[in-house]
């Protein structure tokens, strides 16, 4: 398998483990968001329901496996961007399989070049 293509499907690879971890965390944030939501119809003060639900914290994790996600996408593109090229695919066709404009795809394949 040539290094372009390798690459892609190790990109693609990491994505959907970021992907995993990410839905991990928003999982685990709804579940406590949920459980601090049924404690405040119970009754329960905001004070406690935040205390329970920690925002900051939660806004952290998320904002994190998001980050990550967006990178690892940025890095699939690229990839995926060098592998199609490699191939002998025209930058139009690439964009326009990602559904990118002309300029956008142009700066992908820049990067893929490693010229940017």
């Amino acid at each position: 398998m040539p290094d372009a293509k390798k690459n892609a499907v190790e990109s693609v690879e990491e994505l959907l483990d970021a992907l995993a971890d990410a839905r991990k965390v928003i999982r685990s944030t709804e579940l406590t968001i949920r459980r601090a939501l049924k404690k405040v119809d119970a009754g329960t003060d905001v004070a406690t329901a935040l205390s329970i639900i920690q925002p900051a914290e939660s806004r952290d994790l998320i904002n994190e496996a998001l980050n990550s996600v967006e990178k690892c996408r940025h890095e699939v593109r690229r990839a995926v961007f060098a592998a199609g090229l490699e191939e002998g695919m025209t930058i139009g066709s690439l964009g326009r399989s990602w559904g990118f404009s002309r300029q956008l795809a142009a700066r992908y394949a820049k990067e893929a070049r490693g010229e940017g």
